[in-house]
């Protein structure tokens, strides 16, 4: 009798233990189906291109090209208007005062024979050619220039050190502001600001100056419409 029992027990209790043991096999399965659904609703979605266009920062200065475009600046330059401060933390990025220094009151013996900002040979952008009459080969060039829109009168001002630019004695020399650095006697230009969008013309007011000399001033105009500039 008693072994009858005890066996009757036994089978009981290892049906328990086996539903017991289902019942949990079952819920953790639902569990783990119930994370892995989740887990895959937050990963990020997998796109099948970027638009690197619009995240280019061709200056590195932390303002992609695109929004440069937007506020004016020039994507080129880090810091547009000369001035030393980068274009990200300048609250006048395209205003400059005159940064040159110079005490001497001797004359710049230099003639400016072209100057234009319009109907250039390719797209419109600041030209100069200059002679030196003098007898003394010039180097330690800089430049200062406004433009003014001759209409609101809004104003931007600029500042940059002609870098390997010398104009020796009795020389003549076309220097070119159109952002093609890598060739000599090119320089940087703001494209962005009032050059390439007011339609209203614009007047440049200049100084050059070369090291030792008084700087010297001259003026060009341009003609309303908005300048034909590269992409």
């Amino acid at each position: 009798m008693n072994k009858k029992i005890n066996t009757g027990k036994t089978w009981k209790t290892t049906f328990t233990v086996a539903f017991i043991l289902s019942l949990s096999a079952f819920a953790l399965a639902g569990c783990s189906s119930g994370n892995s659904s989740s887990t895959a609703a937050t990963l990020p979605a997998v796109t099948s291109g970027t638009n690197t266009k619009s995240s280019t920062d061709t200056d590195g200065d932390g303002m992609p090209d695109s929004v440069e475009k937007t506020y004016g600046t020039n994507p080129y330059t880090s810091d547009s208007d000369g001035d030393g401060v980068n274009d990200k933390q300048d609250k006048e990025p395209l205003k400059t005062e005159n940064l040159m220094k110079e005490t001497s009151t001797a004359p710049l013996e230099v003639t400016v024979t072209d100057a234009k900002v319009e109907d250039n040979a390719t797209a419109d952008h600041l030209e100069i050619t200059m002679t030196n009459n003098g007898n003394t080969d010039l180097n330690n060039f800089d430049i200062y220039y406004t433009m003014t829109d001759k209409v609101d009168k809004t104003l931007e001002s600029y500042y940059q050190v002609l870098n390997g630019l010398t104009l020796n004695a009795g020389e003549t020399k076309t220097i070119h502001f159109d952002n093609k650095v890598s060739e000599a006697g090119h320089y940087y230009m703001n494209m962005n600001g009032l050059y390439g969008n007011s339609k209203n013309g614009l007047t440049f007011d200049i100084q050059l100056h070369a090291k030792d000399f008084q700087p010297m001033t001259f003026q060009i105009e341009k003609a309303k419409g908005t300048a034909e500039v590269a992409d």
